[in-house]
């Protein structure tokens, strides 16, 4: 028997159970939890008064839902919640300029009206002389997109 005891294995080495891990399975929230922590961490690292895409999507969401934003005013608040209503009421605003003056005026041409520089949302109040030609395009693209989201609502 002393020569079985000698002939035995040496015990397993000693190894280290996996780490466990959660499983990242797909979820339908998953896409819209993704969203959120990405507009989360926009919001934090937002300049002052810069509209992103994300907030023009926004935006236009509730206009597609049928909520209006016709008051004369704009609500503080809601300026918090819907960054892109402040551009969204200078457009307006700059858009029943122009037809209050083409209905006092037959003569007056349209393109004229909308272009003027002074104008509060008219593309030529977002561009700057000598700015960069890619944030000018951004801001004509915000420009534009809010206007269509000003005729959906009319």
């Amino acid at each position: 028997m002393s020569d079985s005891a000698d002939h035995r294995l040496p015990p397993p080495p000693f190894s280290r159970p996996f780490p466990l891990y959660k499983q990242h399975s797909w979820s339908p929230d998953a896409d819209r939890d993704q969203a959120w922590v990405r507009r989360k961490t926009q919001s934090k690292m937002r300049r002052s008064k810069s509209v992103t895409d994300d907030d023009l999507e926004e935006l236009k969401a509730c206009v597609e839902l049928g909520f209006g934003f016709n008051s004369p005013e704009v609500d503080p608040r809601l300026c918090e919640t819907f960054p892109a209503l402040g551009f969204y009421h200078a457009v307006n605003k700059q858009y029943n300029r122009t037809l209050s003056n083409s209905s006092a005026s037959l003569c007056s041409s349209p393109v004229s009206d909308s272009v003027s520089p002074s104008a509060d949302g008219s593309p030529a109040a977002i561009i700057s002389h000598g700015e960069n030609p890619q944030m000018v395009k951004a801001r004509l693209k915000q420009w534009a997109q809010v206007v269509a989201c000003s005729v959906r609502q009319y």
